[in-house]
């Protein structure tokens, strides 16, 4: 349970291989907006009943031998990720100096995500395959001996366009660290543009944000579009349209990084 009034940052983990990457990611965003992280390992339901099917079959890769999908070992197996990544959680968190949590939560990470963490400010999602290879850390670093900042690409419809969540975008665009870039859909009307351009005129004197319009809202070419920006890590409210569709699961199955749904 979050302190009340306290920001918490919710890492959302699959599995073992992109566990470390994105606790590290999470920690370094949650140390930039002075929050807590939280790490939630989700044992997905969808794939548990997929045990219970006869003719399904496992190909096990170290002996490359078939075998039936035991719902116990599944099971099993899980609960040992599940403890190695609480331990990875606790490692980066006491390096970064943050308060944090960690739990095991049942259900479909399709269907069921609202519910996973109504209380958090941010969820953060690896995609399905393999992360980008960059490594991020927690440490302090000056600005000047930083390699490369992280390039954080924000997709700003009428949901990310709120006046608080705007305030922490220009909040993280302070920071050394990050390199922030707006994209812009094709179909958002005046009101969004005027009210993004005088945030960023008030807010934004040293013009440190980027802007780039989206030319296409169809999954392939948006996900296309999003790729060329080369940023590290995409960050989207859930009030967005694109998370009503099957747009979303394109983008986060083609994206080479992480994504940040943005929940208040």
């Amino acid at each position: 349970m979050s302190i009340p009034g306290r920001r918490r940052i919710t890492v959302v983990l699959l599995d073992k291989p992109q566990s470390r990457e994105l606790l590290s990611l999470g920690a370094t965003i949650a140390s930039l907006l002075q929050a807590e992280i939280e790490g939630v390992f989700i044992e997905d339901d969808a794939l548990f009943r997929l045990t219970g099917l006869p003719f399904l079959r496992e190909l096990r890769w170290g002996s490359r031998h078939e075998a039936r999908l035991d719902p116990a070992r599944l099971t099993q197996e899980w609960r040992a990720i599940a403890k190695q990544t609480r331990e990875v959680l606790e490692e980066s968190a006491k390096r970064a100096g943050l308060s944090w949590s960690f739990r095991v939560w049942r259900g479909e990470y399709d269907s069921d995500l609202g519910q996973l963490a109504t209380d958090s400010e941010m969820l953060l999602m690896g995609r399905h395959g393999s992360l980008s290879p960059r490594r991020f850390s927690t440490r302090y670093r000056p600005a000047t001996a930083a390699p490369k900042s992280l390039r954080l690409g924000v997709i700003v419809d009428a949901g990310m366009a709120e006046p608080r969540l705007l305030e922490t975008i220009t909040e993280l665009a302070q920071k050394p660290e990050i390199e922030i870039v707006l994209f812009l859909p094709p179909d958002e009307g005046r009101p969004l543009i005027e009210t993004l351009d005088d945030h960023l005129r008030h807010h934004d004197p040293e013009q440190l944000i980027s802007l780039i319009r989206i030319t296409d809202k169809e999954p392939v070419k948006l996900a296309k579009q999003l790729k060329a920006s080369a940023c590290d890590l995409l960050m989207i409210s859930e009030r967005s349209s694109l998370l009503k569709g099957p747009t979303i699961k394109r983008i986060l199955e083609d994206l080479p990084y992480p994504t940040v749904v943005v929940r208040k």
